[in-house]
C-alpha cells in the first residue's frame, strides 16, 4: 500500500510505502492524530495535554505524572518495563509523543502526517533548507541521532531536526517514529532501523532529484517492534 504527500515548494510528490502498524506504532499514531485534530479546533483539553506534554520534553519516563496517560499510557503490557530503568518503548512512547507537541506548536497544522516516514521526512527537510540540495546541518544532526551512544543524546539530536521540522512545514508520522525509537534502543533491533532511515532518507534524496514520483526500489522492512522483557 502507499501514501501520497502534497508537494511543497513544487517538489514532486512524495509517495511512501505505508508499514504495518505495531500495537505501539497505533498508540501513539491514534492518541498523535486526535490530539492534533482537536487543537486544530481549539479544545481546550486538547490544548492543555499539549502543553503539559512540552513541559516534560528531556524528562525521563513516568517522572511527570501529568503525561502518563499520553505516554506510558500507550505503551502495550507486553512491551512495559519490569525493572527501575525505563524499557525502550516506554522511551520511546514518551519521546514520540513530547516531541510531538513541541512539533505541533505554532502555526504547522500537520505535525502528525500519516504514512511520512521519519527518514524520508528528515530528507525533506535538508532538501528545503538546502534548495534541492542536501543541507549539511540537517545531515549532520541526522547522523548524529543515528550514531548517538545514549538515549539522552539521541533525544537532544531528535529534537533539533523536529524543530526544523516545524519551521520548514514538514511533518511525520510518530507511530512510525515511536517504532523506530523502540528499534533504535533495542540493541538487536539498531542496524535494522539505521538501514531503515538509510532506505527512507536516500529515497527521498533520489526523488528529489530526479523528480520522479516513484518510491525507491528497496523492499520495505517490517517495522514491527519487539522488546525484550
Amino acid at each position: 500500500m502507499t501514501a501520497t504527500q502534497a508537494p511543497l515548494n513544487g517538489d514532486p510528490p512524495i509517495v511512501q510505502r505505508l508499514r504495518q502498524r505495531s500495537p505501539l506504532n497505533a498508540a501513539v499514531a491514534d492518541r498523535a492524530r486526535l490530539l492534533q485534530r482537536l487543537s486544530l479546533e481549539d479544545q481546550p483539553s486538547a490544548v492543555r495535554a499539549l502543553a503539559v506534554l512540552r513541559r516534560a520534553i528531556g524528562m525521563p519516563p513516568g517522572s511527570t505524572p501529568d503525561v502518563w496517560q499520553d505516554t506510558i499510557g500507550l505503551v502495550p503490557d507486553a512491551l512495559l518495563g519490569k525493572g527501575d530503568d525505563p524499557s525502550a518503548a516506554e522511551l520511546a512512547a514518551h519521546h514520540a509523543m513530547t516531541l510531538f507537541a513541541l512539533h505541533r506548536q505554532g502555526r504547522i497544522e500537520q505535525a502528525h502526517s500519516d504514512g511520512a516516514a521519519p527518514g524520508s521526512a528528515f530528507a525533506r527537510v535538508s532538501q528545503l533548507r538546502g534548495s534541492g540540495s542536501d543541507d549539511e546541518g540537517v545531515r549532520r544532526r541526522f547522523d548524529a541521532l543515528i550514531t548517538a551512544t545514549s538515549t539522552v543524546e539521541a533525544a537532544h539530536h531528535l529534537r533539533g531536526l523536529i524543530l526544523l521540522a516545524r519551521a520548514e512545514g514538514v511533518g511525520l508520522d510518530y507511530g512510525y517514529l515511536a517504532d523506530d525509537l523502540a528499534d533504535l534502543w533495542t540493541p538487536r533491533h539498531r542496524d535494522r532501523v539505521r538501514l531503515r532511515w538509510a532506505r527512507e532518507y536516500r529515497g527521498m534524496r533520489t526523488t528529489a532529484h530526479d523528480g520522479e514520483s516513484n518510491p525507491p526500489a528497496d523492499n520495505p522492512i517490517d517495522s514491527t517492534s519487539e522488546e525484550s522483557s
